[in-house]
């Protein structure tokens, strides 16, 4: 039959197949178009790599062993009694500060633990309550940890009076939600999670997906602006481990796609040292707005977090090699430009990790917040197979436990000043500095080296406990758990009150006044790193958990 035949048969036949033709054609065009913009843009669709064929994440990362084999070392019933009357010890210090917040501060964010009264300073949403859930597991407190859960029950995560820090939030009651419901399975755990993620949402509405700093959780109030000079790097870029770990929970995939956007803006961000990334950055522009550098305030968090989600994702997908490759180009940065040795004759082992004040300007200031690091280098040296790092680790680490032992109450200030110098020779006229005496300098009391300690005050701090966790889990070796004996010591002693623990104003003065505040941390993570410390190895592993920057523990996927 001729073509002209079967046209006068069925006149719409032909218009009707080219249709159809075109319909396909384009329908394969899109689909070309969908996969290849998802496989550029680290989708988390593309789950190939990672999820098997019941969407279960598969065991991709647990052939790295992070942890010593403490098979190997064998505990006398003499050694097993000294470390369990220390966890019993930091137990009851524990109960002490919870008791005391529970009485007096129920439901507020935190306790004011010499004058006795409640202080509202995250949302009021019982901070230290959300903050102290999976240490509450952990220590086998069940009763405690009901009483919590039914008080999470009774939270509104999208009505605030007040303006939210979006990394605070994301921490502490993010992080706290998500771990509580992973030890417990409590499905309210999770439910309030996502109540609280979704009302984060609009925080990242800017034109980089950069989060604002502060947002209103409630429908009727406007997102604050950023303020002039942008967001600090720690802010912006510390909330992959939390929506991750939610989207994973949830099977929802547009809170991953929110934070990998994040790490995406920041590592196109221009920087002129490799690695090293300024502690403030646009939200508006996606560029960075000043040149100070540091892995300690405003800083320390964002590398963590390189580090940690690459072990949480897993290493064998190839799309999430990103955090690796700017994980590890960051400290090979550090070696090279904030890592320098001692200035302190008496101690030429020990290494100072300083900062950038510029590019080509560098300060001998070491915070307290900087000790998290240590830790960090120590498990990135098992997972990346660096055993250098390591070894920078226990003299860094060394470093952030010495700091303790040279104030007058044995607890370190917030930040540590070394003396800068170009030779460290230890020769008599390199270190002949005018009124030094016996290894001391006469116009602070403090080693010859140190210029000062500034500012003084100590808050609680976990940084050196968390850092002394991690080494005697990666090494085996019982020194650091002696050290973090002796750090508890201190803080038992001088942060005790009649309802709890508080900070200090002056760690080295002569008489010592408390600062009447109990940060949500001191429950979340100080007491919960030193619990560990003293707690089977196999108790939360190493090598089966990773911990948020606020000390909560989510399962490796």
């Amino acid at each position: 039959m001729s073509f002209s035949n079967l046209h006068s048969i069925n006149p719409f036949s032909w218009l009707r197949n080219r249709i159809l033709r075109t319909i396909i054609f384009i329908f394969i065009i899109e689909l070309l178009v969908y996969h290849l913009y998802y496989s550029n843009h680290n989708s988390w669709f593309d789950r190939k790599n990672i999820y098997d064929d019941n969407n279960n994440v598969n065991d991709v990362n647990h052939q790295i062993k992070i942890q010593y084999e403490f098979n190997n070392i064998i505990e006398t019933a003499q050694e097993k009694a000294v470390r369990e009357k220390r966890r019993d010890s930091i137990k009851n210090g524990f109960l002490h500060a919870w008791r005391g917040y529970s009485k007096y501060a129920w439901g507020y964010d935190e306790l004011r633990p010499v004058s006795n009264i409640g202080k509202v300073k995250f949302n009021g949403w019982g901070a230290t309550i959300v903050d102290s859930l999976d240490t509450l597991w952990i220590m086998d407190l069940k009763d405690e940890f009901n009483k919590s859960l039914e008080f999470v029950k009774t939270l509104n995560f999208t009505s605030s009076n007040s303006k939210s820090n979006v990394f605070e939030t994301i921490i502490r009651y993010l992080g706290g939600l998500l771990s509580a419901f992973e030890f417990s399975e409590e499905p309210i755990f999770l439910e309030k999670a996502k109540e609280l993620g979704s009302a984060l949402l609009p925080s990242f509405d800017t034109p980089t997906g950069l989060p604002y700093n502060f947002v209103h959780l409630n429908p009727d109030r406007s997102i604050v602006d950023p303020p002039d000079g942008g967001g600090l790097l720690a802010e912006v870029g510390t909330s992959c481990l939390e929506f991750t770990k939610l989207s994973k929970l949830t099977g929802e995939d547009e809170y991953f796609y929110i934070v990998n956007n994040i790490t995406n803006t920041i590592f196109n961000a221009k920087k002129p040292i490799p690695g090293l990334f300024p502690l403030r950055i646009s939200q508006l522009t996606g560029e960075f707005t000043n040149e100070h550098v540091s892995f300690g305030a405003a800083g320390d968090s964002f590398f963590e977090y390189l580090l940690k989600e690459h072990i949480l994702l897993g290493n064998s997908a190839e799309q999430y090699e990103q955090y690796r490759n700017m994980y590890i180009e960051s400290i090979e940065g550090m070696y090279k430009y904030l890592i320098k040795p001692s200035p302190i004759k008496e101690r030429p082992d020990l290494l100072f990790l300083g900062e950038l004040q510029y590019y080509d300007s560098f300060i001998g200031k070491m915070g307290h917040l900087s000790c998290f690091a240590p830790g960090m280098l120590a498990i990135g040296s098992k997972v990346f197979d660096r055993p250098e790092d390591l070894e920078i680790a226990k003299k860094l680490v060394e470093t952030c436990y010495w700091a303790y032992g040279i104030t007058k109450t044995g607890i370190a200030a917030e930040e540590l000043w070394f003396k800068i110098i170009e030779k460290y020779d230890y020769g008599e006229e390199e270190n002949e500095i005018e009124g030094q005496e016996e290894g001391k300098n006469k116009f602070n009391g403090l080693p010859n080296g140190i210029e000062q300690l500034m500012p003084t005050y100590y808050i609680l701090r976990p940084e050196t406990i968390e850092s002394l966790f991690v080494l005697y889990r990666i090494t085996g070796d019982k020194k650091y758990q002696e050290q973090g004996w002796k750090l508890w010591q201190s803080i038992d002693k001088w942060c005790k009150t009649s309802s709890g623990y508080s900070g200090l104003f002056n760690v080295n003065a002569g008489s010592v006044t408390q600062n009447d505040s109990m940060e949500s941390f001191f429950f979340a993570e100080t007491l919960k790193y030193l619990y560990l410390l003293f707690s089977p190895p196999d108790l939360i592993s190493l090598d089966d958990y990773v911990f948020n920057t606020e000390a909560h523990p989510m399962k490796i996927v």
